[in-house]
């Protein structure tokens, strides 16, 4: 826990030749971010200079983002309204007051920019940072049911990801959902939400039904001993290769208006609906095989996320789904006329219910023509056991946007005609593209072992290439450079915004160069072995202080100030990619600091390192990486 309360902390800025206590805005958070501190200071200068509403005066205040263009800027024209940037900007320059937290602002366009002191940021940073340590960069209060009165317990998410097909491969989208999803359940656990996290695999349904017949047509006991989860792989890719050509002249059928129900009946399809039957039916012999196939999967999964850093508090599925509580759903769906049958099966014309401002959402199937469930009913079943389960205040659910286009609004709008609006609130769909090349780079029919195996063995190569970084990361033991081959897989996905169509390259991603996974933990590492003689203390003097405030120090300090609103702006957004690009950045400048040949740290610089490792360590953890060292 954090020690230094708001008393400290005016003390420590009275020392610093401000005035206490620090102005009072509702919007500030200071003991959780201390950019908020400067913010405070500012904003009461500018509404002591400029007529008008203190909360008007902090909210123009913004973050230029690049250090070497200021720490804070107002936009004059938000701060005063009406007013002439030309005129306004010069006016305050020349009536605003000396204080020891800035240097002099400067005018830029439509704004007014200002920079810390550079003797006051060290004397702020270090015991803020020092204090807080793992903590920095959190703030539990988010995840508080009621602020004023902790004792009420903290919010409940559950977050549903990853969430593969145990019939077939690992896809992009679940690597990306895995790595997504890990990423919002760290950062929501930092912000103090009691998190559970789900993967619900699809377990049941059609392509089980076809994986079930292929297991009759072609599966071996002595090939499933030698290889479980390679060898159910293996099968469904057969039967996969002759239900295509089935599939494509049904589809052919429906394209010209025919009835496909007749084409259905027979042959590849008739043998995965019938498999499908079997299984709704409870009959045993098919159990057997799908409890086989599903436990092979998630005993195999367990082991495979392990190496990605992360672990399911429940693996769930469709086939968990409770036969009682899916007729529930249906009683409801009938006895509010929200459904119809035809030959096609149970329906719900969602058109009819489309608001002004919706897009049309289409018919939904919630059982098929054979009386078999639809995913879409399993999953609004799904909801109501979860929401009486774990009495959740969010639930999220991390799913590529390529063929969910619909499937979450109907989900959301099926529950809001049921009646259920308080639930559908607490409902939200992370979505993000899943267009990447990984399977032009690693092939088609990649288990997940397979992909993270083809990065451990580039990032041997790539360690090759590099024998100074080899040197300091450990490249020799096998769990160092299993760790660091993970670390550039993350750090590829976690760079890029969820919607991006991003590339998949496997030999940049295990480089060394600025913003790559291996780089970061490089400069990690480097940290830890500059720091490892030494103890950090906060007993400095004012000489001690002078050997951090030079340039590079001082713009290094500017970014470690930022790091909680890097946080909480991704706390807001969901996204990781600011929290990475933040890293990068952070990392580019400690190299100015540290140049290019190694010298003994003065005392100051050594808690600049230290702050900076853990700051550096940090954004790690929350993005689900672990920290490397030799």
């Amino acid at each position: 826990m954090a020690t230094l309360t708001l008393t400290d902390l005016e003390v420590l800025l009275k020392g610093l030749g401000l005035n206490v206590p620090i102005p009072a805005f509702e919007a500030a958070d200071v003991l959780s971010k201390p950019l908020d501190i400067g913010r405070s200071y500012f904003a009461n200068i500018l509404h002591s200079l400029v007529d008008g509403d203190a909360k008007k005066a902090y909210s123009s205040i913004l973050l230029p983002g690049d250090v070497f263009n200021g720490d804070l800027a107002v936009v004059l024209p938000k701060l005063k309204p009406g007013s002439k940037p030309g005129e306004l900007g010069p006016d305050l320059l020349t009536r605003f007051p000396e204080c020891q937290l800035f240097n002099f602002p400067f005018a830029d366009g439509v704004q007014l920019r200002i920079m810390f002191n550079s003797r006051a940021l060290p004397r702020l940073l270090f015991p803020y940072i020092q204090e807080r340590k793992a903590t920095y960069g959190c703030d539990p209060s988010l995840g508080l049911q009621n602020i004023a009165s902790p004792e009420a317990g903290r919010k409940k998410l559950v977050i549903d990801f990853s969430s593969p097909n145990i019939a077939s491969e690992f896809q992009g989208k679940h690597l990306r959902s895995t790595i997504i999803g890990s990423f919002i359940s760290n950062l929501h656990e930092s912000m103090g939400w009691d998190v559970s996290k789900i993967n619900y695999l699809g377990d049941w349904g059609m392509h089980i039904g076809l994986l079930g017949a292929g297991w009759e047509k072609y599966g071996s006991e002595e090939q499933f001993e030698a290889d479980p989860a390679g060898h159910l792989l293996e099968i469904y890719h057969k039967i996969n290769e002759e239900f295509i050509p089935a599939h494509l002249e049904s589809k052919k059928i429906r394209d010209a208006g025919g009835d496909t129900a007749e084409f259905e009946s027979k042959g590849i399809f008739a043998e995965r609906n019938a498999f499908c039957k079997r299984l709704e039916e409870g009959e045993e012999k098919a159990k057997s095989f799908w409890r086989r196939a599903r436990e092979v999967n998630i005993g195999n999964y367990t082991k495979l996320y392990a190496r990605l850093n992360v672990n399911f508090d429940e693996y769930s599925g469709e086939s968990q789904v409770s036969p009682a509580t899916m007729a529930e759903v249906e009683e409801i769906l009938k006895s509010k006329q929200i459904c119809e049958s035809n030959e096609e099966g149970l329906l719900i014309d969602l058109n009819k219910y489309k608001g002004p401002n919706e897009k049309p959402l289409g018919v939904a199937i919630i059982r098929n023509r054979i009386g078999n469930t639809t995913y879409l009913l399993r999953e609004l079943a799904a909801v109501l056991e979860r929401h009486r389960k774990y009495k959740f205040d969010k639930m999220i659910y991390v799913v590529a946007s390529d063929l969910h286009t619909t499937h979450f609004p109907r989900v959301f709008k099926i529950l809001k005609l049921m009646g259920m609006e308080d639930l559908e609130a607490k409902l939200q769909w992370v979505s993000f593209s899943e267009s990447s090349q990984m399977s032009k780079q690693l092939g088609e029919g990649h288990m997940l072992g397979d992909i993270l195996s083809q990065y451990q063995t580039a990032m041997e190569e790539s360690l090759k290439e590099n024998p100074d970084k080899s040197a300091l990361l450990g490249d020799t033991e096998k769990e160092a450079l299993e760790a660091i081959g993970t670390t550039a897989l993350l750090a590829q996905e976690l760079a890029a915004r969820r919607a991006s169509h991003h590339p998949f390259d496997i030999n940049q991603m295990t480089s060394f160069i600025g913003g790559t996974g291996p780089d970061l933990q490089y400069w990690y590492a480097k940290l830890c072995s500059i720091l490892d003689p030494y103890h950090a203390t906060l007993d400095l003097s004012d000489e001690d202080y002078a050997t951090v405030d030079g340039e590079d120090q001082s713009n290094l300090l500017r970014y470690l100030i930022q790091y909680p609103d890097i946080t909480h702006t991704a706390y807001n957004t969901l996204e990781s990619a600011g929290i990475m690009t933040y890293l990068s950045s952070v990392t580019a400048q400690l190299s100015e600091c540290l140049g290019e040949e190694e010298t003994t740290p003065t005392s100051a610089e050594v808690v600049l390192y230290e702050i900076t490792r853990r700051v550096l360590e940090n954004g790690m953890k929350v993005l689900g990486i672990t920290p490397a060292t030799k």
